[in-house]
């Protein structure tokens, strides 16, 4: 269901402040004078502000909450339970760290390292998510998890460097790749669009097929993306794709969160939701294909930040890619250059390649974009 522009009963449109202090003047006897500053109009017109108010923001705001089309917030959070949903709330990042050590070392469950605070902002934590007993000298990897869910957790590689409580022995220590995974919680649009899919009907199945395994797999908190491949591997065979509300793959930890959700901890769970004839399962993070862009740029803000908004504008049209066929099928040429000329801070751009060319990018069905600041070049015009 598209969202309606909401607009008020038609009984109601036309009261505004003026409409109703006229009418309520009407009914002052004319031997009292009713021009503005005069006592009638100066002792009625309060009472016909807060009449307006009332209709033109209150009333409406009572309508709007009856319909999930219109409900925000906690309001649209009540429509969703009453169709048995509920907003997924938001999720913390992972990653894995290099522990470089001189001699044996311990770091206790729960241990903190951290981003170094920077220009007034706190230091992000991540802590161990079970002790971890190094008995000599070497390089180890330890699995950490951000302290605070959300996307301020999505760091670069090698930022999380420090130790909040220092411990001897330990020579370096750094994350080798980007962190992903946090996102933050459920926003109203999707909570709407998985509210229109339940009443759309979409709801009532649950045999198994692919529409179900795709909306199955979207209520997990931080579930962005889902594409399902049914017999990817003979008959009773499924595989899921998953990507995260960011747009980036999902973690190994996500994928997990999703085939336990939707298989059960073993085939005898009587809380799984894939039905009992499913032999052979797979939940997996799709490959990416990296997008890199050249171009002749004219840039009004320095070469970092065109890059940066480049990304964000980028990466949020990667995300509607899924939308008709519920996979990335192609990145078009035209409309990555649309894109791009409403960038701030990129005036204007000419001999744009994507990836080497001018043709449309076609992906299969376990691959999805990828793009960063490192794969755009800007030359000079």
């Amino acid at each position: 269901m598209s969202l309606i522009e909401f607009e008020l009963p038609e009984e109601f449109q036309g009261e505004t402040y003026e409409s109703i202090l006229a009418k309520m003047l009407e009914k002052v006897p004319n031997q009292y004078d009713k021009l503005e500053g005069g006592f009638a109009h100066d002792m009625i017109a309060p009472s016909a502000l807060e009449a307006a108010e009332l209709i033109q923001f209150w009333l409406a705001l009572g309508i709007k909450t009856n319909f999930h089309m219109w409900a925000t917030g906690t309001w649209l959070d009540y429509h969703a339970h009453d169709c048995g949903l509920t907003r997924k709330p938001a999720t913390c990042a992972y990653t894995d760290l290099n522990i470089t050590t001189t001699a044996a070392v311990t770091f206790p469950s729960g241990f903190i390292f951290s981003v170094p605070s920077e220009d007034g902002n706190p230091a992000i934590e991540f802590e161990t998510l079970g002790e971890n007993i190094f008995d000599a000298a070497g390089t180890y990897t330890i699995r950490v998890k951000a302290v605070t869910a959300g996307k301020n957790s999505n760091v670069a590689a090698d930022t999380i460097i420090m130790m909040k409580n220092p411990v001897k022995n330990v020579e370096a220590i750094t994350n080798p790749a980007q962190v992903t995974g946090g996102t933050e919680a459920e926003s109203d649009s999707s909570l709407r669009q998985r509210i229109d899919d339940f009443y759309a009907g979409h709801g009532a199945s649950y045999v198994g097929n692919k529409a179900d395994y795709e909306r199955w797999a979207r209520e997990v908190a931080g579930v962005g993306y889902a594409h399902c491949i049914p017999l990817y591997d003979g008959a009773n065979s499924v595989k899921l794709i998953i990507a995260d509300e960011n747009g980036d793959p999902a973690t190994n930890e996500l994928c997990a969160a999703v085939e336990t959700y939707i298989f059960g901890e073993n085939h005898h769970d009587i809380y799984r939701l894939a039905p009992i004839g499913v032999a052979k399962y797979a939940v997996v993070a799709p490959s990416t294909i990296e997008i890199t862009l050249a171009m002749n740029a004219k840039i009004s803000v320095s070469q970092s930040l065109a890059k940066k908004n480049i990304v964000a504008a980028l990466t949020t049209y990667f995300k509607t890619l899924s939308d008709e066929d519920n996979f990335f099928g192609e990145l078009r040429y035209s409309k990555v250059a649309a894109i791009l000329s409403g960038v701030a801070g990129l005036d204007d751009f000419k001999n744009l390649l994507i990836r080497g060319g001018t043709e449309n990018i076609s992906f299969t069905q376990d691959q999805m974009p990828a793009i960063s600041a490192g794969s755009i070049t800007l030359n000079g015009w």
